[in-house]
C-alpha cells in the first residue's frame, strides 16, 4: 500500500489512485483527500473523493461539527473505530449513519503548516488491528509534498496570470490614454478631409447656379467631395480600431503610393498657410509594410505642426521639406523639416509626453500619439534637430521586401505585443 501510495503519479491522478486504494484496502465506503482553503479558514475542498464504489464529484465543505475539524485543527491522527453516531450525531446522520472514522492531517514539508487531510469512514465498525498509524503518516507525508507542489505551481501560474493581466491593463490604460488623445485630436485630424468636402460642396453649388451647369466640373467636384468624406471615415475607423484592440491592419505598399494617397491633404494644409512643400524622394522604389491610414496621419500631424511653427515665425522663408530615404539599418526614414521658430528648450525633454506643448492653444497630444503609432510599427520617431531657424522631425519604419507581393495584397493583422 505504501509503495502504491508513493508511486510516481502527480496531481489529480495521484489523489484519485490513493483514495481508491485506501477504500479498497480498508474496506470502507468513503475515502477522501482535501486541501485547506485560505478563506474561509474552516472550509476544505476535496482533491479526490471516493464514495461507495466509484469517484464522486469534488466538493467543498465546512469543518465545523465534523470529525475532520478535530483532525485539521487538532493536528493529530484521529481514529474512531465506532460510536460516531454518539460523538458527531448530526454529521453522522447527514452522512447516512456513519459509525467509524479515520483521519490524519497533511502538513507542508517546507514550513509544517496544515494544508489538508486524509479521511476514511464507514457505516460499519473498523477493526483496530487493521489500522497501522505509521502507514497513514508516510502516506500523509507524500500527500503533503504533492499538495505543496501543486500549490507552488498554482502560485506560479497565478503570478504569471497577474503579470499578464498587469501588462494587459497597462496596455489598456495606454490605449485609453491614446483614446483620450484621439478624442481631443480627432477634430483636427479629420478637419482637412471635412474641409475638402465643404470646399467641393460649395463648388457644386456655384456650378449649379450657372445658367448652363458644368456637369463635368460638377461630377469632378462631387467625386473629390466623396473622397474627402471617405478619408474622414477611414481616419476615425482606423484610429478607433487601433486604440480599442491594439491591432494594425498592414499591407505592403510603395512609399510613393502612400504619399500620393495623402498628398491632397498635405498640399491643402500647406496652401492654406501659404507654405511651400518640397518633396524629395529617392529614385529607387521603397516599400514598407504599414497601416497606411495611421502612417499618413503621422505625416499629416508633423506637417500641420510644422505649419503652425512657421506661422509663429516672421521669417520670409516659409517652407516645409518632406524627404524619404533608406537608412543603413534597412529602415525607411521620413523627414519633415520646417523653417519655423523651433522647439522651446523647456519643452524638448518632454516633447513626446502627453500634454506637452509650446503653443498656448495646443494640447500637446499629437506627438505622443504619433510616437505610439510609429513604435507600434516597430519604428521610432524623434526630434532630429531644432533651433531658432526651424525644426526637423524624423521617423522610420522597417523596409518591406523589395520583391515582395504587390501592394494590393490583402491586409494582414499584426497584434502589438
Amino acid at each position: 500500500m505504501i509503495a502504491e501510495a508513493t508511486a510516481p503519479l502527480t496531481g489529480g491522478d495521484y489523489f484519485r489512485t490513493l483514495v481508491a486504494r485506501l477504500a479498497k484496502l480498508l474496506g470502507v465506503e468513503v475515502a477522501l483527500v482535501t486541501e485547506c482553503l485560505n478563506y474561509p479558514e474552516n472550509h476544505v475542498r476535496t482533491l479526490a473523493f471516493w464514495h461507495g464504489s466509484s469517484f464522486s464529484e469534488d466538493i467543498s465543505f465546512d469543518l465545523v461539527g465534523t470529525p475532520c475539524e478535530d483532525v485539521i485543527h487538532g493536528g493529530e491522527f484521529c481514529f474512531y473505530p465506532d460510536r460516531m453516531r454518539e460523538r458527531f450525531p448530526e454529521w453522522s446522520a447527514e452522512e447516512g449513519g456513519v459509525e467509524s472514522f479515520i483521519g490524519i492531517p497533511v502538513f507542508a514539508p517546507s514550513d509544517g503548516r496544515v494544508v489538508g487531510h486524509i479521511a476514511v469512514y464507514d457505516h460499519q465498525r473498523i477493526d483496530e488491528d487493521r489500522i497501522v498509524e505509521s502507514m497513514f503518516r508516510i502516506i500523509a507525508a507524500r500527500v503533503g509534498a504533492e499538495i505543496e507542489r501543486m500549490q507552488s505551481e498554482q502560485a506560479l501560474r497565478d503570478s504569471e496570470a497577474r503579470a499578464r493581466q498587469h501588462l494587459s491593463q497597462l496596455a489598456h490604460v495606454s490605449r485609453l490614454g491614446a483614446l483620450g488623445e484621439m478624442a481631443s485630436a480627432l477634430a483636427h485630424e479629420i478637419n482637412q478631409p471635412l474641409t475638402t468636402v465643404t470646399t467641393y460642396a460649395q463648388t457644386c453649388l456655384h456650378l449649379l447656379d450657372r445658367p448652363e451647369p458644368d456637369l463635368e466640373g460638377l461630377r469632378k467636384a462631387l467625386r473629390h467631395s466623396l473622397e474627402g468624406a471617405h478619408r474622414a471615415q477611414h481616419v476615425v475607423k482606423r484610429l478607433r480600431a487601433y486604440v480599442a484592440r491594439g491591432e494594425l491592419k498592414t499591407r505592403l505598399i510603395p512609399v510613393q503610393r502612400l504619399l500620393d494617397d495623402c498628398m491632397v491633404l498635405l498640399q491643402t494644409e500647406t496652401r492654406h498657410h501659404q507654405i511651400d512643400l518640397d518633396l524629395d524622394l529617392p529614385t529607387e522604389v521603397l516599400r514598407i509594410r504599414v497601416d497606411t491610414v495611421l502612417i499618413q496621419q503621422v505625416l499629416l500631424n508633423l506637417v500641420r505642426n510644422a505649419a503652425d511653427a512657421i506661422n509663429h515665425s516672421e521669417r520670409p522663408d516659409r517652407r516645409i521639406g518632406l524627404r524619404v530615404s533608406r537608412s543603413d539599418d534597412d529602415m525607411v526614414e521620413f523627414q519633415v523639416e520646417d523653417t519655423g521658430t523651433g522647439i522651446a528648450p523647456e519643452i524638448r525633454p518632454r516633447l513626446f509626453e502627453p500634454f506637452a506643448s509650446s503653443r498656448q492653444d495646443g494640447l500637446g497630444i499629437g506627438l505622443s500619439l504619433c510616437r505610439s503609432l510609429i513604435e507600434a510599427h516597430g519604428g521610432k520617431l524623434w526630434l532630429a534637430d531644432t533651433s531658432e531657424h526651424g525644426s526637423c522631425f524624423r521617423f522610420c519604419v522597417p523596409a518591406g521586401c523589395e520583391h515582395g507581393r504587390d501592394s494590393s495584397a490583402s491586409g494582414e493583422q499584426a497584434a502589438i505585443g
